[in-house]
């Protein structure tokens, strides 16, 4: 249906919201009907019946519920207030439980960009329904597999927001904690230092048995 157009009200509709318009709220009178707050609104409008701004403004005050104060439907059967029409109606538009939004699956694929507690910005890639991974990890995975314990997916260029293959390399913990050392060891040296460290770590290790 086009944007803005609506089936004709029913005369039961429109003798409803006539009559009731001023005793009862918009938007209870909408849920009655079985049509939404912008069609009450757009009938009133057309036929110029206006709620007064006292009406509106104690209807504010009336709708701020307080703590242990009861919903105007609570205990009450939907027949109780809602023609047999009006429910018939609301069937299409029920959220049931269990069901998701229309373009939940559709959402998986998506990239958003987030930033650490650094400032950097790194991206991330929805995997599933409340499952994001790093992007430059993903794409690595992608390419080459699961990426082993001990190890790390890094920027080549130092840009986290350049996620391309060819700009990612995968390097030990220990080399990129030289890496991001702050005592600036020279690149050239940094692989042979980490690989000196693993050596130390594993004779320790055996060492103490």
């Amino acid at each position: 249906m086009p944007k803005g157009k609506w089936d004709p009200l029913s005369a039961h509709q429109i003798e409803k919201i006539k009559t009731e318009y001023l005793s009862t709220p918009v938007k209870r009178l909408a849920n009655e009907l079985g049509i939404s707050f912008g069609r009450v609104m757009n009938f009133l409008n057309k036929n110029k019946l206006t709620i007064p701004k006292e009406v509106i403004e104690q209807r504010k005050k009336e709708s701020q519920r307080k703590k242990g104060d009861v919903s105007w439907n609570k205990g009450r059967k939907q027949t109780d207030y809602m023609s047999a029409e009006a429910i018939e109606r609301t069937k299409s538009t029920r959220f049931k439980k269990g069901n998701l939004p229309h373009n939940a699956k559709q959402s998986d694929g998506i990239i958003v960009s987030r930033r650490d507690k650094s400032g950097r910005v790194y991206k991330y890639i929805r995997i599933g329904l409340g499952k994001w991974e790093l992007l430059h990890r993903h794409i690595w995975e992608q390419a080459n597999g699961a990426i082993p314990h001990g190890f790390a997916v890094v920027f080549k260029d130092g840009n986290t927001e350049n996620v391309v293959l060819s700009n990612l390399e995968m390097i030990s913990l220990t080399e990129n904690m030289l890496r991001n050392s702050k005592h600036n060891y020279p690149a050239e040296i940094i692989p042979s230092m980490a690989l000196v460290i693993k050596l130390e770590s594993k004779l320790k290790s055996i060492q103490n048995g």
